[in-house]
């Protein structure tokens, strides 16, 4: 009866994991740790030896499963997805001082977020289309597109806070945790070995995954959310969404401001930010940088 008892805990462990795990608990590790310590500390909880075992193992696994995929791993992901990025979704903008006005600005609202140690890095890329990538490992793409649609360092901020949440927060990780097909292809506890072709399938299909399919509108919420708050602890003024999904509810084709993603209704979106934007207290003395915004990124695109 012991034995099965201590089996059905760690099934109901793995099966617990899978199921957070998909909601985004970030808590449940911690859980998981505290549950095998205590067995472990306190081997009268659970009668017997090898009923203690399966349920510290059971454990154990469940909490491996909620973090497979190191920080070295991810930023090694990262890197072959930027490289891939570049191939398709533009190539940099030859202005160096602009480069580095959004990688200033980028690093800034980076530091609020709740990952401020990942080496970012910022890339503006040559396209028309107004759009923003998000990679693994802290590498974020925004385009010329984008940026000339912007009117102020703030609106800058809190599109790079969204960004820049998407990472902080592990959003691509876990859709590609989530995803069997990818999953399968690659032990993470070796994916920067040396089978280069499987890497590059890997690399390819997880690339395919993060543009086409994208961030469901959970992530996204999420994402508005964060860039606001990431944006306004910065010290910039936090409503710099709110003039471009304005503009995206008026236009006779939306837009999303992130390549191949399909996005919220803006009108909800707009509700939501400014529920946020009521929760942070007064604001309206925050900086927009319009001025700066012009003089640094607007007419160096001219």
């Amino acid at each position: 009866m012991r034995s099965e008892t201590a089996l059905a805990l760690s099934a109901a462990a793995v099966l617990l994991t899978a199921v957070l795990l998909a909601a985004g608990c970030e808590q449940f590790q911690q859980t998981l740790d505290v549950a095998a310590d205590l067995v472990e500390q306190h081997p009268g909880l659970i009668p017997g030896e090898e009923d203690r075992a399966k349920w510290t193992a059971g454990a154990r696994l469940a909490k491996s499963l909620v973090n497979e995929i190191s920080v070295r791993e991810e930023i090694g992901i990262g890197q072959s997805l930027a490289l891939r990025a570049f191939a398709s979704f533009g190539q940099p903008y030859p202005d160096e001082d602009l480069q580095r006005y959004v990688a200033r600005v980028g690093k800034l609202v980076a530091l609020q977020s709740e990952r401020p140690s990942l080496p970012y890095s910022f890339a503006v890329v040559q396209s028309e289309k107004p759009n923003a990538l998000a990679l693994p490992g802290g590498f974020v793409f925004v385009s010329t597109g984008l940026l000339r649609r912007l009117r102020s360092e703030s609106e800058l901020a809190c599109i790079l806070g969204h960004e820049i949440c998407h990472v902080a927060q592990k959003h691509g990780i876990e859709i590609v945790e989530r995803d069997r097909v990818i999953s399968r292809m690659v032990d993470f506890g070796a994916v920067l070995k040396e089978d280069v072709g499987e890497y590059r399938q890997f690399i390819d299909l997880t690339y395919q995954k993060l543009t086409t399919e994208g961030y469901d509108r959970r992530y996204e919420w999420i994402a508005d959310e964060a860039g606001v708050r990431y944006a306004f602890a910065a010290g910039y003024h936090p409503g710099g969404l709110l003039p471009f999904m304005e503009e995206s509810r008026r236009s006779a084709t939306p837009m999303a401001f992130e390549v191949f993603k399909t996005h919220p209704d803006p009108g909800v979106r707009i509700e939501k930010i400014h529920a946020v934007l009521g929760a942070l207290g007064p604001y309206s003395a925050t900086p927009k940088l319009a001025a700066r915004y012009q003089r640094e990124a607007l007419a160096k695109l001219l």
